[in-house]
């Protein structure tokens, strides 16, 4: 039996979770109806080896999910996207035990259990930038004791597995940094709903807060010293970057979607639809070519990761430039994108009531994940003026 068309599932799913996102986006709430959808169609498994009982669907198609749940919405496309990701970087960049690698496939394709790195902090932003994490890990005797708090853990509200950043100080050296499974029920650790954003409003990326937290010796999944390389390599950006900006596509696609159907439907008192008006038609072409243009620098950024240790593959540029590419110019047409259809639509478009309103909120919400603009800008001069490019520090 062939796999389902995921996108064209996606595409359904997509119509139930807009006629919810208005709702969850007011009131800043989790859409755990959305999962549980996704979880029924076996979304859960869309990544995951198919050694161990998943889908293991390619990059493209992914990306193509990700862009048409994000037309429903936007929220539940970002939120998923932290679990699926994972075991697409998994596939490209083992860095997991084996054991724990399994039990994480296992969870999502028997129970529909959901995973997600949890790294940021308030003082540390983003681990890419090469920071410590305030959260501590100390060895005590049968295991570890983490205290610490994170911040954007985005599905908090449904996670099983946080997998959880910590610095581990070394007597006499530089600290490390480790990555510990914590569950959801382990003692001492709880979440706070801290939640409360411009866009994306129902991700549930509350606060995990762990203290006195203790966990078995087996719980610790990777440790390198600070300031060394991410162990997960390129492929951690690519899923993450490439992720994030397919659902930025899928947002602005929403809102190209609504300004069409509204330039063809306003009428004003003159007769004539507002689709005949110069000014519009020129919005809606250039809102055109800014989607077009993204989708052709994130499939060709995919394509050239997918490609990339075949024979004959281009040596320039490298794929992890094309991913850089890809996500900042996409952050940035789709912003302008959305921008321009806000402008086709006029003074309504303000409204709570009309959701392109939410979709000027959300588009934006992937400038603040990485890479963020000025360290893939600073990535591409080193490549072209420098030294050779480096692996990433961190991802997320």
């Amino acid at each position: 039996m062939s796999d389902p068309d995921w996108p064209a599932v996606a595409r359904k799913l997509a119509v139930r979770f807009a006629a919810r996102a208005a709702t969850h986006d007011r009131e800043g709430s989790f859409p755990f109806e959305n999962f549980d959808d996704l979880r029924e169609a076996g979304f859960m498994k869309l990544t995951v080896p198919r050694s161990q009982g998943g889908f293991e669907a390619p990059i493209a198609t992914y990306l193509r999910v990700q862009e048409e749940l994000a037309r429903g919405d936007g929220s539940t496309a970002l939120a998923f996207m932290m679990h699926t990701k994972l075991f697409g970087q998994q596939r490209d960049g083992p860095s997991y035990p084996e054991r724990w690698f399994d039990e994480f496939c296992r969870g999502a394709v028997e129970r529909g259990w959901l995973c997600n790195t949890v790294a940021t902090e308030e003082g540390l932003g983003s681990p890419a930038g090469g920071g410590l994490p305030e959260t501590v890990a100390v060895e005590v005797e049968g295991g570890w004791l983490v205290e610490g708090r994170k911040t954007f853990t985005t599905m908090a509200p449904l996670l099983r597995y946080f997998i959880v950043l910590t610095r581990i100080e070394n007597a006499g050296g530089p600290p490390d940094v480790a990555n510990f499974v914590v569950y959801r029920d382990d003692p001492g650790v709880r979440i706070v709903e801290t939640w409360d954003s411009l866009g994306m409003r129902a991700t549930g990326s509350h606060d995990l807060v762990m203290e006195g937290c203790r966990l078995s010796v087996d719980r610790l999944v990777t440790r390198r010293a600070a300031g060394s390389a991410d162990l997960r390599g390129a492929a951690g950006m690519a899923w993450f970057a490439l992720g994030v900006a397919a659902t930025t596509i899928g947002v602005a696609q929403a809102a190209r979607d609504y300004a069409v159907a509204y330039a063809r439907e306003r009428t004003p008192t003159n007769g004539r639809t507002i689709k005949e008006y110069p000014g519009v038609r020129t919005r809606i072409a250039r809102i055109e070519l800014l989607l077009q243009r993204s989708r052709a620098l994130v499939y060709d950024a995919a394509a050239a990761w997918e490609g990339r240790d075949q024979p004959g593959a281009p040596a320039t540029p490298p794929p992890i430039d094309r991913i850089a590419v890809a996500k900042i110019d996409t952050l940035n047409n789709c912003i302008e994108a959305v921008d321009l259809a806000m402008r086709v639509v006029g003074g309504v478009s303000l409204q709570k009531s009309r959701p392109i309103e939410r979709y000027y909120r959300d588009v934006r919400a992937g400038l603040h994940n990485p890479p963020l603009e000025d360290r893939a800008l600073e990535m591409l001069a080193r490549t072209a003026l420098d030294e050779p490019p480096e692996p990433p520090k961190g991802v997320e």
